[in-house]
């Protein structure tokens, strides 16, 4: 029965390393098609702003944002597998740390396979760098793992401190800085920069119609920023919690009550999209719950 056990946790990493393989083996238009437009539909989505703007301000978010998701897109993927991989390692390897680097080898040999099969693919090239973008997803995830062993120790040893609540904190003063702040990307130089390199006819247009690109985009820029800190505000309020209250479940009710305040206030204050902000929220919560009932797993395969 262990030895079942055993092979059927190895399944999760498998399968996920399946859909990355699949996602590698598609050509670079089928890929860059597909990228395209499910940016496009969750922008249209998630912000009032890009469903408002009109197509040409549309095109020109998308090409900025699409080398953006797809990299975030990469350290995603990594970001699970190296959590798979190591759930799959839990009861073959004593020990944390022998567990944590194999795991980290195991998912570096991987990435590094992935873009070399993406060499045989027309139009896709395999590189170094988009190697340590995975590998800068899966370091994400060791991190939080490890800040929530360090947290399920200290409630085993029934100690607390203050500077818990510094995720919670930090993240709600990102969220109401964003919100709050008056804030125009086309005084930004890397804003302009980013549509220089991503968006391919910004250099070909004049002054005027710069201007007025800078000026529309800026909005949706907003709110995406907005939103993402939305998502580092559900995850770090249940953080905070793992790291502050012992017992489990008011820990959760705590971060989800506090973030959900936070995220929903700035929104009505300063007419962002609420439902947007509230469901990158969830997402948030939905992330750091599952990454806390991971911590647990190692003692239960001490």
């Amino acid at each position: 029965m262990k030895r079942i056990l055993k092979f059927l946790l190895w399944l999760p990493a498998l399968l996920w390393y399946r859909v990355i393989w699949s996602f590698s083996a598609q050509t670079a238009a089928v890929s860059g098609d597909l990228s395209d437009r499910l940016l496009w539909r969750l922008m249209a989505l998630v912000s009032p702003a890009f469903a408002g703007a009109d197509a040409g301000t549309q095109n020109a978010a998308v090409e900025l944002l699409s080398f953006f998701e797809r990299k975030a897109a990469h350290m995603f993927l990594y970001f699970v597998l190296i959590l798979l991989l190591w759930l799959a390692l839990l009861p073959l390897v004593r020990g944390k740390k022998q567990q944590v680097y194999l795991a980290v080898v195991l998912c570096a040999a991987l990435a590094g396979l992935d873009e070399y099969h993406q060499t045989f693919i027309p139009g896709r090239s395999g590189e170094m760098r988009d190697v340590c973008v995975d590998l800068a997803g899966a370091a994400i995830a060791v991190l939080l793992v490890a800040v929530l062993l360090w947290a399920a120790r200290w409630r085993r040893e029934g100690r607390r401190s203050p500077a818990a609540w510094l995720p919670l904190g930090s993240c709600a003063l990102l969220v109401v800085a964003i919100a709050a702040v008056p804030m125009s990307f086309s005084e930004l130089p890397p804003f302009v920069w980013a549509l220089e390199q991503f968006v391919p006819d910004f250099p070909m247009l004049d002054s005027a119609a710069q201007t007025a690109l800078l000026a529309a985009l800026s909005p949706i820029l907003l709110e995406v920023l907005f939103l993402a800190a939305c998502g580092l505000l559900g995850a770090g309020g249940v953080l905070s919690a793992a790291l502050a209250i012992r017992k489990p479940l008011p820990a959760i009710g705590v971060a989800l009550g506090l973030s959900a305040v936070v995220s929903a206030l700035p929104a009505l204050l300063w007419h962002l999209p609420l439902l947007s902000a509230v469901s990158l929220t969830v997402t948030g919560w939905t992330i750091g719950i599952v990454l806390w009932l991971l911590s647990e797993l190692p003692y239960y395969y001490p």
